[in-house]
């Protein structure tokens, strides 16, 4: 994995089922402001933020790409949906500004720091919600649509389970 990221815990996701970058990270929320610093410092550009609705949890990806070394990393989180929350990455990245602005617009994820979040697409004054919300019904859990995320830890814990009988 890139160096720059040493000291910071992360999992690498090495998975053929995850297309469209060559590498894909898992990293916890409270990491999100760190690992982005260190991406710009290393010369990374942004090139998005999305997000993802779940049963259990909002998705984020953050893809950072690099001029001299191309090829996209995704930098995966998963957040509570109460409250739906994370710092924003936008005084790191100015282009995140819209970004997160999207993200809130359509998830209501709020974006912490971020100094002008508000919708970015719809008419707030014809609009209510947020578009891309599912209904209890209708989301998925995310340990259905992303396993490898979960295998290895649920591999390392029924080992430790079988350790201490």
């Amino acid at each position: 994995m890139e160096n720059f990221l040493i000291g910071i815990d992360i999992k690498i996701i090495e998975d053929e089922r995850l297309k469209g970058s060559k590498k894909q990270i898992l990293i916890d929320p409270q990491n999100i402001r760190e690992v982005t610093k260190r991406f710009r410092e290393n010369g990374y550009f942004l090139e998005d933020v999305m997000s993802m609705e779940f049963k259990e949890c909002f998705h984020l990806l953050y893809r950072f790409n690099h001029f001299e070394n191309p090829g996209t990393i995704t930098v995966r989180t998963s957040i509570e949906k109460e409250p739906a929350e994370i710092e924003s990455i936008s005084d790191i990245y100015p282009g995140a500004l819209w970004h997160e602005r999207e993200v809130y617009e359509f998830f209501g994820i709020n974006f912490k720091g971020h100094p002008d979040l508000k919708p970015l697409l719809l008419p707030a004054e014809d609009f209510e919600g947020n578009p891309l919300r599912k209904d209890e019904k209708s989301a998925k859990s995310i340990k259905d649509i992303f396993p490898m995320f979960f295998e290895e830890s649920e591999q390392e814990e029924s080992e430790g389970k079988e350790e201490q009988s």
